[in-house]
């Protein structure tokens, strides 16, 4: 169930960028979108901010952007060298008949990779920036799952956009036990590899390991069509943040691995914070995908 609840801007100054840390999506079953759904009423101990799911009301005080809304003909999207598109750009080429589901990784987080796990102050400066980049017209909808650092990234990109609500769910399903089909392969490859990005991204441009994991295009076309919905009742636009091995086989998947996210070899290159992809779909069914970056870089 999606709750509405005005917002309070997390206001952070951008340091140096961190260095990033192993995600921690842990390896059991998926559940069912039915099962993995909740909506948590807790407060964060200490802290003035609503924790995922939380209907508490807050006072708003939006941040703009000073940047003029202009949309921009889908030609225009152009791509790095990395396969990656700019998150502003893809949002504002969205035509009258489209709508667009934004699938990233949260934003930069410290130390602890349990649910409770926090943003750095990088890392909340780096979502609001990503939602002032998608300040338009639309008002947005946010899925994320149940950890602090998914909800505040979506969180602080509602702020950033300016919005006066934020319509949001909680849903464990986008994780990356979606793609693992075998829990008790999954964590000895990981153990005898030492790196589960090395794992994941090995399956999902080789196939290697491939008896731990689902088959990528069948299990990445079943998540797409969940994400997209019935076009009639789907959001105009709405962003789910994730976690890496979640969102990077996703990306791989509907980018038809043109995108560069191969940690296996070098140079190394792994999926940025509020980087992802974009999906869009218009009322004749059609399709266009991106993979996008919310950063200077698509990739770290």
């Amino acid at each position: 169930m999606k709750k509405s609840v005005s917002i309070l801007p997390v206001m952070a100054l951008s340091a140096a960028f961190l260095a990033a840390c192993t995600d921690d999506s842990s390896s059991s079953n998926p559940a069912t979108p039915d099962q993995a759904s909740s909506s948590s009423e807790m407060l964060l101990p200490g802290s003035s901010d609503i924790a995922p799911g939380s209907s508490n009301d807050l006072t708003v005080e939006s941040s703009s952007s000073e940047d003029v809304f202009q949309a921009i003909d889908p030609s225009a999207i152009t791509l790095d060298e990395d396969g990656f598109a700019d998150i502003k750009a893809v949002y504002r080429s969205l035509q009258a008949n489209e709508k667009a589901v934004f699938v990233v990784r949260h934003a930069e987080r410290d130390q602890f990779v349990t649910r409770q796990g926090e943003l750095t102050e990088d890392g909340e400066e780096q979502a609001l920036e990503v939602g002032r980049k998608m300040a338009g017209p639309d008002e947005f909808t946010f899925s994320h799952t149940d950890y602090v650092r998914t909800y505040k990234t979506c969180f602080n990109i509602a702020t950033g956009r300016g919005q006066a609500t934020f319509p949001n769910d909680t849903n464990d399903i986008y994780s990356g036990d979606w793609f693992v089909v075998n829990d008790s392969l999954y964590d000895a490859y990981s153990a005898e590899i030492n790196n589960t990005h090395i794992l994941v991204s090995s399956w999902a441009y080789n196939g290697q390991y491939a008896d731990a994991f689902y088959d990528l295009n069948e299990r990445g076309e079943e998540m797409v069509k969940m994400l997209v919905g019935d076009y009639a009742t789907a959001s105009r636009v709405k962003v789910v943040c994730s976690h890496d091995n979640f969102v990077a086989p996703l990306t791989i998947y509907l980018t038809n691995k043109t995108v560069n996210l191969r940690v296996f070899e070098f140079p190394k290159k792994w999926l940025n914070f509020v980087a992802g992809v974009a999906i869009i779909t218009n009322d004749a069914g059609e399709r266009r995908t991106y993979a996008v970056k919310g950063l200077e870089s698509g990739v770290q």
